[in-house]
């Protein structure tokens, strides 16, 4: 993660690069405007030097005189920088070259025609070094980067200032949402030298207040709620209590007369008897799993690490008559440890095994229960997704939904109510996962729930189950 500066700083390193990229700009442009000018005037020199030294030498070139020549020349030739020299007859052919003589290459050469009376009697030529340009490039660098440094200094100062009100008024703007987020400044109004500043912390003033108003109303529903959750309660033990003695009575009384007098009954006597006690018994078993159902909620215990394989041998111990009476052969993979509420887990297994038991019409029915680990397919975090599959009747796709809804049942049998699965998706989104299922009519169905991986403190050694592979009673696995 990149490091984080105030805003001072952060305003004093830009305006400190911007001014030095201009800087650099402007004395490349100056430097370039400097060469230019002084390649010119270095020129100009030479041609100066060239013509002078041509007047000079008019008349010993015209009679060949090289003793008077060379002194000529060596008089009027007293420039330092002349590091070329050369002086040729009216033929080209060089008569004097100067004891100073450097390769013309990079110099700067200029060419004068020596004449006298009209009449072109030679030439001069003369190279001169960039001594001066040098010299003058030098000072115009060392003046634009002392200019620069002024500038960069100037500026960068002048940014600290300018920005010393801003950020005064983002520490206040801080320092107030601090005192509010304590409880503070409830009837204070934030004054700085920014008016934007102001307007942020009025915003935020009102904001907080309708963020306070929200949470008074939300402890008021609350509290509401939770008086019309124990009315609910106390209605529902009521209103089951009710029931369930006039059914106690029905069911005492049609018993009676289907023990003592079904010999007196015709066979239509006998079958509204028969009829009369399975809707009792039904009636009976729809208040009690109401009741279970509304109170689930209040039964929520703390999450805590449960091995699921040992939620499973529990499951199967309460559940081994109907899985011995249909030999059913009951796989259980090695399950993870999660975090969970033991009890209401317990319960999702109870109903989805008990279900994959009773809707199954295969001779050899199979039921395997498993886990993968593949992170939410819309939020990318870790979760465990756990599978419950049996080879029964399977479900047509227009049902995948309705199973899930309170009371529904897709099959009329004498011990369901439609309730085992609205429970399991309560507890797993209870739990922050989700319910869905793949079935196939007549090849069988597979129900997935997930639930998010949670960290697990260390608390002690956790029981947990091996495979389970065979029909009966599985082997314990060696403590983790």
């Amino acid at each position: 993660m990149a490091a984080k500066y105030n805003i001072r700083v952060q305003y004093a390193a830009w305006v400190a690069v911007v001014t030095a990229g201009v800087v650099v700009v402007l004395t490349g442009v100056h430097v370039w405007r400097v060469i230019d000018d002084q390649e010119a005037a270095v020129r100009w020199v030479a041609q100066q030097e060239a013509k002078s030294l041509a007047r000079a030498v008019a008349q010993p070139v015209s009679r060949n005189d090289i003793n008077v020549l060379i002194r000529t020349a060596g008089e009027a030739v007293n420039d330092e920088e002349v590091l070329y020299l050369r002086v040729l007859d009216a033929k080209g052919e060089p008569i004097f070259r100067s004891p100073r003589y450097q390769d013309p290459e990079g110099l700067v050469m200029v060419t004068e025609p020596v004449m006298l009376r009209g009449k072109r009697v030679g030439t001069v030529e003369l190279g001169m070094g960039h001594g001066r340009v040098a010299r003058r490039l030098w000072d115009a660098l060392l003046w634009d980067l002392g200019l620069g440094a002024v500038l960069l200094v100037v500026f960068v100062g002048s940014s600290v200032l300018i920005v010393k009100p801003i950020q005064d008024s983002l520490q206040g703007l801080l320092n107030y949402i601090r005192g509010m987020a304590k409880g503070e400044h409830h009837d204070e109004a934030l004054d700085t030298d920014l008016a934007e500043v102001d307007a942020v912390a009025r915003e935020l003033k009102a904001l907080m207040e309708r963020v306070e108003d929200a949470r008074h109303r939300l402890e008021r529903a609350q509290k509401e709620l939770k008086a019309t959750q124990k009315e609910m309660d106390e209605y529902t033990f009521v209103i089951s209590h009710d029931l369930k003695e006039p059914l106690r009575g029905m069911e005492a009384f049609s018993k009676f007369l289907a023990d003592g007098y079904r010999d007196k009954l015709d066979e239509e006597g006998q079958r509204h008897i028969d009829i009369i006690r399975k809707s009792v018994l039904r009636m009976q078993r729809l208040i009690n799993d109401l009741l279970h159902f509304s109170r689930l909620s209040q039964q929520k215990q703390p999450l805590q690490p449960v091995g699921m394989n040992t939620v499973i041998l529990h499951v199967r111990v309460r559940l081994q008559h109907a899985l011995d009476a249909k030999h059913t052969d009951l796989r259980v993979d090695k399950l993870p440890t999660i975090v969970c509420d033991e009890t209401a887990m317990t319960e999702v297994f109870h109903n989805l095994i008990s279900n994959a038991v009773k809707y199954n019409d295969k001779p050899n029915p199979v039921i395997e229960i498993g886990c993968t680990e593949p992170p939410n397919s819309d939020t990318q975090q870790p979760e465990y997704e756990f599978f419950v599959r049996d080879n029964g009747i399977g479900i047509k796709k227009e049902y995948f939904d309705k199973i899930f809804q309170i009371f529904q049942r897709l099959q009329r049998d004498e011990e369901g109510t439609g309730i085992g699965l609205t429970i399991v998706r309560r507890v797993v989104e209870w739990h922050g996962g989700r319910v869905w299922l793949e079935s196939e009519e007549g090849k069988g169905t597979t129900f997935y729930f997930s639930i998010p991986k949670r960290e697990i403190a260390k608390t002690g050694t956790v029981l947990d189950s091996t495979v389970a592979t065979m029909k009966g009673t599985p082997s314990l696995a060696t403590p983790v």
